[in-house]
């Protein structure tokens, strides 16, 4: 009897043996996999994010600044301030100030989406860089609504006074210019250059965050993906 206990108590520790021994190897592999799925994640953020600081570069900035200049130019004139040289390119200066009024985002978030919807947020296991990545997506998200609810009807105003031809944008008939020079000196254009000029600080302010913190999400996210441990 107690040669075959002791067989039955090795026998039994073998079998727990080789239980611990499979969920020791069930959880690397998961593990492994689950690092192999976050490596994936984090490389398509990368990417995603590159794509939106690419629709917020330098170029867009320098023509929000354009905007801003032309919008003052046409402060001035109203105030009595800038006298017309060329009547043609100032009222094209004037009509520079209405870009990007309609400003549609671009942002590529698909993966963000896709790590919320599925709970798959969790995979990134370091909690400041989970934090990192939700901060950039919901302020960006907050800062494009607030732009959205920002429009003036400066663009609209402006459209009204010319007829925009794309074969030749910067041509303006002699009758809408004479039309365009009188409505610019009315008090409603003055206002909606104000708003405009308030909306441009704003959008301004838009781009340039969105270029520096996307930029510098990639350089955290790089660098964390290069540390994950396989």
């Amino acid at each position: 009897m107690k040669r075959y206990l002791i067989y039955a108590v090795v026998e039994i520790l073998l079998i727990v043996i080789g239980i611990l021994l499979a969920l020791s190897l069930n959880t690397w592999q998961n593990n492994s996999n689950n690092s192999t799925i976050e490596k994936d994640y984090i490389s398509d953020l990368i990417i995603d994010i590159r794509q939106d600081t690419s629709y917020f570069n330098d170029r867009r900035v320098e023509n929000i600044k354009k905007k801003i200049e032309a919008l003052n130019q046409a402060k001035e004139y109203l105030l009595g301030n800038y006298q017309i040289n060329d009547t043609l390119l100032f009222l094209n200066t004037v009509g520079y100030g209405a870009r990007y009024s309609r400003v549609v985002e671009t942002s590529n978030s698909s993966t963000y989406t896709e790590l919320v919807s599925t709970g798959n947020l969790r995979i990134i296991r370091d909690k400041e860089i989970r934090k990192e990545i939700i901060n950039y997506y919901e302020s960006k998200e907050a800062a494009a609504k607030t732009i959205q609810g920002s429009k003036t009807g400066y663009l609209d105003y402006i459209n009204s006074l010319r007829s925009f031809k794309k074969d030749t944008p910067g041509q303006i008939s002699i009758s809408d210019q004479r039309r365009m020079l009188r409505k610019l000196n009315e008090d409603r254009f003055y206002g909606l250059i104000n708003q405009e000029l308030t909306f441009a600080d704003g959008l301004e302010i838009h781009f340039k965050k969105g270029l520096e913190n996307g930029e510098r999400l990639i350089q955290i996210l790089q660098a964390y993906n290069n540390e994950v441990i396989w």
